[in-house]
């Protein structure tokens, strides 16, 4: 009998290094998840922000102002200017390009177009 309790112990503390090992393993989990939400969530809102101060470049230059004053109104240097506005167009080409990569593929699934050995 006493082989059986120290088997049936044995196997009780197993299982509960076991469990305490799996809490530790998914608290660390649920920590990573929080981190990668927290730096996804900050990286939307800095190509957002991006993109609006683009935009915001992009209005006065349509406006007339010569990218100089504009540094000048802004506190930014004119190669700031550059780099946002080719941001800002870089970021207008991937949307072009999505957009028709998506109207590409509706016609052929609309119109059941099949390879057919």
């Amino acid at each position: 009998m006493a082989k059986t309790s120290d088997k049936t112990s044995a196997r009780n503390r197993a299982r509960q290094a076991l469990a305490e090992k799996q809490r530790k393993r998914r608290e660390r989990d649920e920590r990573i998840e929080a981190a990668a939400t927290r730096y996804f969530t900050a990286a939307d809102a800095i190509a957002k922000a991006r993109l609006d101060a683009g935009e915001a470049i992009k209005a006065l230059i349509d406006e007339g102002e010569p990218r100089g004053e504009i540094a000048e109104l802004l506190g930014i240097s004119t190669r700031d200017i550059k780099t946002t506005l080719d941001t800002l167009g870089d970021d207008r080409q991937e949307q072009v390009a999505s957009a028709q990569d998506t109207h590409d593929e509706a016609p052929a699934e609309a119109t059941g177009d099949r390879n057919v050995a």
